[in-house]
C-alpha cells in the first residue's frame, strides 16, 4: 500500500515498536506527516488512507506488546472508518476480536488484555469507539464459530439484539494486522444479507431515516444556532447507503468509494447516483478535514461539529448543495424501499 510522503516510515516505526514510548515517537512522525500533507493540499481521500494505515499498525503493535508475555492466538480487528480506511485524526476506534477455537476457554483473559490495549491506545491519544464498540467486551469477544453464528441470528432478526448495528460493525471489520486477507466475516456477512430481504430493509431504512441535516440561512438567522455535525448531518447516511447497496449485491469491499462502484449499476443503486455520492463523499472529506485537522494540529482535539460563520462562504455553499446532494438520494431510496419489490 502506497502512502503519502512521512506516512511509510511512521507506519513502519509502529510496526517495529518494542513498546509505548516507540509508539508514542511513530504517531508523532504521523503527526508531522498530516502536518506537511495538510499543508501540500494533498488529496483527503488519500491522507485519510494514510491516517488509517497508520492507526491500524498501531493497534497491531499495541496488541502484540500487551501479550508479550503470554500470547493469545486472536485476530484482534478494527471496524468504523479506522476499518473502511477513512479515518481522521481523533477519530473512535472501533475493535473486535477473533478468538480462534482453541482460545474459547480464555475469552476473560482476551477481553482482559483487550482491555490494557485500549488503554494504551488512549495514552496514545487513540481514543475507543464511545458506544462501546470494544474488544474489551464480551459481547464483541467470540471465536469464529460463534461470530459466524451471530451473523445467521442478527440478519434473520435483525430487529433483536442490535441486528442492523452488528451487521454494519462486521461489515466494516478488517484485521488491523493485515487488512486485506480476506475475511470469512464479512463474506459471511454478503451472504446472509442477500438471503435475508428482511435485513436489507431494516438496513435501508436505517440508512434513509431522516436525520438533523445541514441547516438553511432563512433556519440559521430564524434560530441563532449554526453549528452543525458534519458526519451525522451527510457522511452517516452516505455511508450507511453504500454499506446497504453493496451488500445487498453480495460485495465485500470495505470501504465507501469501493462500495460505490460495487453497487452502481445495479437495482439497488443507478451509475449517477452512484457517482452523485461518490463526489459528494470526496468533497465532505476534504472538508472535514480541512476543518477537524486544523483543530487536531492546534491541541484542541477535533470533532466534526463546525460552526457555518467559521466556514468560508465558498465552504458554506459547497455543504448545502452536497447536502442537499445526498438527501435527494436518501429520500429516493426511501421511496423505493417502501415499494414491495426493492429492499
Amino acid at each position: 500500500m502506497s502512502l503519502e510522503p512521512g506516512f511509510d516510515d511512521a507506519r513502519d516505526r509502529a510496526a517495529g515498536a518494542a513498546d509505548e514510548r516507540d509508539l508514542s515517537d511513530a504517531l508523532q512522525l504521523g503527526r508531522a506527516a498530516v502536518i506537511a500533507a495538510v499543508s501540500a493540499h494533498a488529496p483527503a481521500t488519500r491522507l485519510a488512507t494514510s491516517w488509517s494505515a497508520l492507526v491500524r499498525a498501531t493497534v497491531t503493535a499495541a496488541a502484540r506488546i500487551v501479550t508479550a508475555a503470554a500470547p493469545i492466538d486472536w485476530d484482534f480487528q478494527v471496524s468504523g472508518s479506522t476499518g473502511r480506511g477513512e479515518a481522521l485524526p481523533g477519530s473512535d476506534i472501533d475493535s473486535l476480536l477473533v478468538l480462534a477455537d482453541t482460545e474459547s476457554g480464555r475469552l476473560r483473559e482476551a477481553t482482559d488484555r483487550a482491555a490494557e490495549v485500549h488503554a494504551l491506545l488512549e495514552r496514545l491519544g487513540l481514543h475507543g469507539d464511545d458506544k462501546g464498540a470494544l474488544a474489551s467486551r464480551n459481547r464483541f469477544c467470540r471465536t469464529e464459530r460463534e461470530w459466524l453464528a451471530g451473523i445467521e441470528t442478527w440478519t434473520a432478526d435483525p430487529r433483536a439484539d442490535r441486528g442492523v448495528v452488528m451487521t454494519g460493525l462486521l461489515a466494516d471489520a478488517v484485521s488491523a494486522a493485515d487488512p486485506d486477507a480476506a475475511s470469512p466475516l464479512r463474506a459471511g456477512i454478503a451472504a446472509a444479507v442477500q438471503r435475508q430481504p428482511d435485513s436489507r430493509r431494516l438496513m435501508l431504512q436505517d440508512a434513509t431515516a431522516q436525520r438533523a441535516g445541514i441547516p438553511g440561512r432563512l433556519r440559521v438567522f430564524a434560530t441563532g444556532d449554526d453549528v452543525i455535525d458534519l458526519k451525522s448531518a451527510a457522511l452517516e447516511p452516505l455511508v450507511a447507503i453504500a454499506r446497504w447497496a453493496s451488500l445487498s449485491v453480495g460485495s465485500t469491499d470495505v470501504s465507501t468509494i469501493d462500495r460505490l462502484h460495487a453497487a452502481a449499476g445495479t437495482e439497488r443503486l443507478s451509475e449517477a447516483d452512484s457517482q452523485t455520492l461518490r463526489e459528494c463523499y470526496a468533497i465532505l472529506t476534504r472538508l472535514r478535514w480541512r476543518y477537524r485537522a486544523k483543530d487536531w494540529i492546534e491541541g484542541r482535539g477535533g470533532d466534526d461539529r463546525v460552526a457555518l460563520s467559521s466556514m468560508s462562504p465558498q465552504d458554506r455553499a459547497t455543504l448545502r448543495a452536497l447536502g442537499g446532494e445526498v438527501a435527494g438520494v436518501r429520500r429516493k431510496l426511501a421511496y423505493l424501499s417502501t415499494t414491495a419489490a426493492f429492499g
